[in-house]
């Protein structure tokens, strides 16, 4: 069978000095090569970050159901997109939320964008959706679902906070009120998109995601 370089028969004096530089030269050769294989496995690990940017000068129509490219409704800083749908118990619960959000963060140059996805949302039940529930800033609609495949959306309300270009830096959850499906308290323990926020604003690094709780967005891949 095959025998390692030091368990061969070596002859003369320098036989044990020959055999530990070869056992010392096997294991500099291994450990130098750990971190290399170490980067390749993180590096095939690490999920691929999600971007709208082909999307950004495309048209859409609001629920007013006039027409703007996706650019024109985005934050220079920031833009934090939110899946919404009227007839969603959550969307209600968190509407005054949502516009509270968008009013705090206005100054820091980031804007919200509602979106309601999927050939069956009614542009005019949006619009009177937006209009009681006070919301100052954009509602887009979706019907092919083309923006909200393009952010990998589960459920409805579900936030991503984009940065200028367009590449998610967030995903999920608005605070930690929705337990799980039919169950949710009323005060927030946890602020996680305005957290999330306010760290990518000031530090410009993604943000850990958050699985968002609410109604299934009927979207097919």
């Amino acid at each position: 069978g095959y025998r390692w370089p030091w368990e061969r028969e070596v002859t003369g004096a320098h036989a044990d000095a020959r055999r530990q530089y070869l056992r010392h030269m096997l294991m500099r050769s291994l450990f130098s090569a750990f971190p290399v294989a170490l980067a390749l496995l993180v590096a095939g690990c690490s999920p691929k970050q999600v971007s709208i940017a082909d999307l950004v000068p495309q048209q859409w129509t609001d629920a007013e159901g006039e027409a703007v490219t996706l650019g024109s409704t985005m934050g220079a800083k920031a833009t934090v997109f939110v899946t919404l749908d009227p007839d969603c118990p959550y969307c209600q619960f968190y509407a005054h939320d949502l516009q509270q959000v968008a009013e705090q963060y206005a100054a820091d140059s980031v804007k919200l964008v509602g979106i309601y996805a999927g050939p069956y949302m009614e542009a005019t039940a949006a619009a009177k959706f937006a209009e009681q529930a006070g919301f100052s800033f954009p509602q887009l609609m979706d019907p092919e679902c083309a923006l909200c495949l393009a952010l990998h959306a589960r459920v409805t309300p579900e936030t991503f906070i984009t940065d200028a270009l367009g590449t998610v830096v967030y995903r999920g959850a608005i605070d930690d009120r929705a337990i799980r499906q039919g169950q949710k308290k009323y005060t927030a323990q946890e602020h996680y998109l305005t957290d999330a926020l306010s760290a990518f604003l000031k530090d410009g690094k993604p943000q850990q995601e958050v699985t968002a709780v609410g109604c299934i967005v009927e979207c097919k891949e």
